[in-house]
């Protein structure tokens, strides 16, 4: 993959700059052109994570819609500030044509990288430096090493909003020796998942009746892996492996994320663990969903194909079936089923209860089966409505 570097430029005549643009685009490096600082500094406060360096005039207009006339070098200053303020680690370079503007000393010690427009010299020794500068740039740097999980963090995937999720999992796992409260990127992990689902709800390839209930993230899991009961699956919908993987990193981050005593105690264990294998060994595993599922969410884009993929299951128990509801649900994950006559209670195995998604009071039909032994009865089958 060629690097292409997003730097954000602001100059109120760069639509009669096409020679720069040219040249920018000779070095791999894509400009964002505005008129103001408002426009540009705007974008920059919106989209901050796009952007590995600026590119300024020394002179431009305050507002996108000002007139000719009204520019001012006042503005190339408070951009500067505007630039610290948000990221003290992002560069920044001035290529003018105002002669006596590159030539004051005083504006050479506001900005150290200062360069003339029209010197072919000059701007290549610009463009050279803005290279440079993207390279170095410790985010930049993770954003093309972890492209696609960085990718997945843009409005066409997950959102934004998982950009720092991720980036903080990224600085971990590049430099371990930094971690700190390891457990308290577990819930950081399962927002990520969560937005996954969400995603994957969007294209149709899990149902509004499984993402959208509650217990929603467990039932969305367990439908990726083709295990769910009350549905036909026409096809496979992500790789068995991927589907394992998510299933995995969400036991570890649904207990984890919840101080209430879950089975696996995993914020215990990462609190008192004196190594941090199991935490990368879980952002590793998220990198690996996320790369995954860029090339997936690219190539399976369709809803209405995605939907063919899998069908409402119509149930019709059979005339033995005993009727009745889901009157406790254990910590251990185990279920208690109830008859509607009361005159028997079973046990539900937790791995039943997660393939049916069954919940508290929730009706639903059973078949039973004798133990080897005799002694005691199962429920074999279970039917939902």
């Amino acid at each position: 993959m060629s690097k292409k570097y997003n730097v954000l430029w602001i100059d109120d005549q760069h639509e009669d700059l096409s020679a720069v643009h040219k040249t920018a685009t000779d070095y791999d490096i894509q400009l964002w052109p505005f008129k103001s600082m408002s426009g540009g500094c705007g974008e920059l406060e919106t989209n901050l994570s796009k952007y590995d360096a600026v590119l300024l005039d020394a002179k431009f207009f305050e507002n996108e819609t000002d007139v000719p006339g009204t520019e001012d070098t006042w503005w190339v200053h408070k951009t500067k500030d505007r630039i610290r303020d948000l990221d003290n680690t992002i560069a920044y370079f001035v290529l003018t044509g105002q002669a006596t503007t590159y030539a004051s000393p005083e504006f050479n010690n506001a900005f150290p990288h200062v360069f003339n427009k029209g010197v072919d010299e000059d701007e290549d020794e610009l463009f050279k430096m803005l290279i440079d500068a993207c390279e170095n740039r410790e985010l930049t740097k993770l954003k093309y090493k972890y492209f696609n999980p960085f990718e997945m963090c843009t409005g066409a995937y997950l959102g934004k909003k998982q950009f720092n999720r991720v980036l903080k999992l990224v600085r971990d796992i590049e430099n371990p020796e930094k971690i700190e409260v390891a457990q308290d990127m577990l819930n950081p992990m399962r927002k990520i998942l969560e937005a996954l689902f969400d995603k994957l709800n969007e294209i149709g390839l899990i149902p509004d009746e499984v993402r959208k209930e509650e217990g929603g993230i467990n039932g969305s899991s367990i439908f990726l892996s083709g295990l769910n009961s009350s549905y036909v699956y026409q096809a496979e919908l992500i790789h068995p492996m991927v589907a394992e993987n998510i299933y995995r990193l969400l036991n570890i981050t649904q207990d984890g994320s919840h101080d209430n005593g879950k089975k696996l105690r995993a914020d215990e264990y990462l609190s008192l663990s004196k190594n941090h294998n199991l935490y990368k060994s879980t952002v590793y595993l998220l990198l690996d969903i996320l790369e995954y599922m860029k090339d997936f969410l690219d190539d399976n884009p369709d809803k209405n194909l995605n939907q063919e993929k899998w069908e409402l299951r119509k149930f019709t128990a059979p005339i033995d079936s005993i009727s009745g509801k889901v009157i406790e649900i254990q910590n251990s994950g185990w279920g208690v089923f109830e008859a509607d006559d009361k005159t028997k209670t079973i046990k539900i195995p937790d791995y039943k209860m997660e393939k049916h998604i069954l919940k508290l009071d929730q009706i639903i039909k059973v078949t039973t089966k004798p133990s080897p032994d005799g002694t005691r009865t199962y429920i074999d089958e279970i039917f939902t409505e």
